[in-house]
């Protein structure tokens, strides 16, 4: 499968509320996440406020998952594939494309016990830099990726 990663535009938000609820719903099933979708939007409204980038896989022209990446500290607030995409490469694609976007590193967290996620990340090359725990009590992984030398300044 091929994908194209654009910017998010307006239209696309509720494919990816879509997108989002029904991920994080078969992960975590003890928790209704069609409640929470109204949170997903805001967060995106603030994160595009902040001048985070908010990149989509697009199959076609159907949202397949999406990255959010602040462009200054390298924060990955948001990584998701659709679960009819997962495992097809969307999620490698995505992920290049925030490195390319933030090419200095990033970081983000996971839930501890997501082992497919974490996985991923150390497949992309992050590694474990601590922990904690949010405010459901679970316990959250924190990851960050550098480049193997670090990116030189534009000419």
């Amino acid at each position: 499968m091929t994908v194209r990663i654009v910017p998010c535009q307006p239209a696309l938000k509720p494919a990816l509320a879509d997108l989002w609820v029904a991920a994080w719903g078969r992960a975590y099933p003890i928790y209704d996440f069609e409640t929470r979708r109204g949170w997903l939007l805001d967060r995106i409204a603030v994160m595009e406020t902040d001048g985070t980038a908010i990149l989509v896989a697009l199959d076609s022209e159907t949202p397949a998952g999406f990255v959010t990446v602040h462009p200054d500290t390298g924060w990955v607030d948001q990584m998701l594939v659709g679960i009819a995409h997962q495992g097809r490469g969307v999620a490698d694609a995505l992920m290049a494309a925030a490195k390319r976007h933030r090419p200095a590193g990033l970081t983000l967290d996971v839930n501890a016990d997501n082992a497919r996620a974490i996985a991923f990340y150390r497949r992309q090359g992050f590694v474990r830099t601590g922990g904690r725990v949010n405010e459901q009590g679970r316990p959250i992984d924190l990851m960050a990726w550098a480049p193997a030398s670090p990116p030189r300044p534009p000419s």
